[in-house]
């Protein structure tokens, strides 16, 4: 088989909290890649439509949503914008899970509504980097949409001719897996993300899931669903004893999505817990930041 191992530093920084910090592991951090099994082949800048997104300053010094970098809502905004809203038209692509042992697991890729016979490239935007970065080149597909090594002369090569490629990555709880095809003249993409082990919280049928957007949890994205539509809504949220509380209102779709900063000044790691409170449910999550060892 052709495998690709994409690994998460585990090694995270001790932060401060501060938003020019924020800025700089986003730029600074990178993720291991294991150069023996994937071709490695630079920074790829996509052509993403930036979504709008909901910031609140969470638990730290800045008290108002202009004070928010423009780094940080950005990054919220291509992690939304990553999915079938960027992909060509009628066009998916699916992460398949394969296997898992303890936090290692393996995928393949599924593309459908893009030609099999066209050469494509993986692209992975893990959380360590600012922007997607190329992961293997000469990728084409089989009958089937599966991602795979052909073996041509102008293909990546595997241990055997039409060798499926597999994925291994080692991702955090909360941590996005985000994965792309891109055909060389960039005409044909497909996007997909998935969070392997997701932190989530559920009250009679509401769930709410904080999903990590930097390696040590400066920028977290809170999503609800399953409120009713349009119903009010109470955020509160408590980070090593600084709390904070917003009101605000699930979307027609019953849903609710807003990133947040949960880091307190001058502690190096904890966890914040957010509550989503409506008159039918309140569903909580508790996530951790700071350092990881």
């Amino acid at each position: 088989m052709a495998s690709c191992k994409l690994y998460s530093p585990r090694e995270n920084r001790s932060r401060k909290g501060s938003l020019d910090d924020l800025e700089v592991a986003t730029l600074l951090t990178s993720a291991r890649y294991n150069r023996r099994m994937c071709r490695l082949i630079g920074p790829t800048v996509l052509p993403i439509a930036l979504l709008g997104a909901q910031l609140i300053s969470g638990q730290d010094s800045v008290r108002s949503n202009a004070d928010v970098p423009d780094a940080a809502t950005n990054l919220v905004r291509m992690h939304k914008a990553w999915g079938a809203g960027t992909s060509t038209p009628n066009a998916s692509l699916t992460i398949k899970e394969l296997s898992r042992s303890g936090r290692t697991i393996k995928f393949n890729l599924i593309a459908e509504g893009v030609a099999k016979d066209g050469i494509y490239s993986i692209v992975a935007w893990p959380v360590t980097q600012k922007q997607p970065v190329g992961v293997q080149q000469g990728v084409t597909l089989d009958a089937t949409g599966l991602a795979i090594c052909a073996g041509t002369p102008t293909t990546c090569r595997g241990d055997k001719p039409n060798d499926p490629i597999d994925l291994v990555l080692q991702p955090v709880p909360g941590e996005p897996v985000r994965i792309g095809l891109v055909s060389a003249s960039g005409d044909i993409k497909v996007f997909a993300k998935i969070v392997p082990f997701p932190l989530r919280g559920e009250d009679r049928g509401c769930t709410i899931e904080g999903v990590l957007l930097t390696p040590g949890s400066e920028l977290v994205l809170i999503e609800g669903s399953g409120f009713s539509a349009n119903t009010e809504l109470t955020m509160d949220s408590d980070s090593e004893g600084e709390r904070h509380s917003q009101k605000s209102k699930a979307d027609a779709d019953g849903r609710y999505v807003i990133a947040i900063l949960p880091y307190k000044q001058g502690v190096a790691g904890g966890n914040v817990k957010v509550d989503l409170k409506s008159a039918k449910c309140s569903p909580s999550v508790r996530i951790p930041w700071g350092r990881r060892n």
